[in-house]
């Protein structure tokens, strides 16, 4: 049992959507990935038992990065049209199901998901944040862990949970040292180049032996000559990166009501969109389950 579980939305809906394959309703209207992100919903939720769920949702690329970094992201392939259309029915079903839901114009949602994670991880409460964006390990503590999702889908398939040690075994370091790590290799998922010739072996031997990016540079002395000289002349290139990197955990994201599921309501939108399968199970979940809800203190 956790006290918040949450939801990177967008991860999510991609994984229900290639994860499902086509599934369309009687008149056509695409679903599959809004089936598979209800499921995944439940799934989650019976497996890690949270008091509080909250779904984060980006809504348009980070403008601060986007000032810093134009490329920022700017290298994905358009959202497939079947899953755009079900993006509106994915944010409406977060609030049908009792979870709630996030977003900000412009505010990256791993900044949102994150503040949040770490404030409540302060007050002494446990959070398990699920999703499979390496960025997150910055962030995971005794109070904060990771869920990757199973790399097959399924009801059997497993998530996986990544603690601090687990981090270190998957990476090579230790969470503190996670955004000093994707500075030096980059980020492809997020167009961000690391220094030439650093790779996450390189890296995490380097951070093992000196601790930061800051210390490497203190050794170069020590380091083979072509990766010393890569490593100085990439100073910009450094900071950039950890100010890309770095989650903004200053957003101020307030509690503001209790909030249940409303079972009618819920039972009425799985019929709207032909989930016969999914109606039989929600007869038999609990109708209802308290939440915080939670917004941005400038909404």
């Amino acid at each position: 049992m956790v006290d918040f579980l949450l939801v990177d939305g967008h991860h999510l809906a991609f994984r229900s959507f290639y994860g499902i394959g086509d599934l369309t309703r009687s008149d056509g209207f695409p679903t599959g990935a809004l089936y598979g992100f209800i499921k995944a919903i439940w799934h989650l939720q019976d497996l890690l038992v949270p008091c509080h769920t909250v779904v984060f949702f980006d809504n348009g690329r980070s403008a601060k990065r986007r000032e810093l970094f134009p490329e920022y992201k700017a290298h994905r392939s358009p959202m497939p049209e079947e899953l755009r259309l079900q993006l509106p029915h994915i944010r409406e079903v977060v609030q049908v199901l009792g979870a709630i839901k996030i977003e900000e114009l412009e505010v990256e949602a791993d900044d949102l998901l994150a503040s949040l994670a770490v404030r409540e991880a302060n007050r002494g409460k446990s959070v398990a944040i699920a999703s499979s964006d390496k960025d997150f390990a910055q962030i995971i503590s005794g109070r904060i862990t990771l869920w990757y999702p199973p790399t097959s889908y399924g009801n059997s398939a497993k998530w996986i949970p990544v603690d601090s040690a687990a981090a270190k075994e998957k990476f090579g370091v230790e969470p503190p040292s996670m955004v000093d790590y994707l500075c030096l290799v980059g980020d492809a998922a997020d167009n961000i180049r690391g220094v030439a010739g650093i790779g996450v072996k390189t890296a995490a031997k380097w951070l093992q032996a000196y601790g930061s990016i800051e210390e490497i540079g203190r050794h170069l002395s020590e380091l083979p000559p072509r990766l010393a000289k890569n490593f100085s002349e990439s100073a910009a290139l450094l900071e950039r990166n950890r100010r890309l990197i770095r989650f903004d955990l200053s957003l101020p994201i307030q509690e503001i009501f209790d909030c249940t599921i409303d079972r009618e309501r819920l039972l009425e939108f799985l019929r709207q969109f032909e989930f016969n399968g999914l109606l039989r199970k929600a007869m038999g979940r609990r109708g209802t389950r308290k939440q915080v809800q939670m917004t941005l203190g400038s909404q």
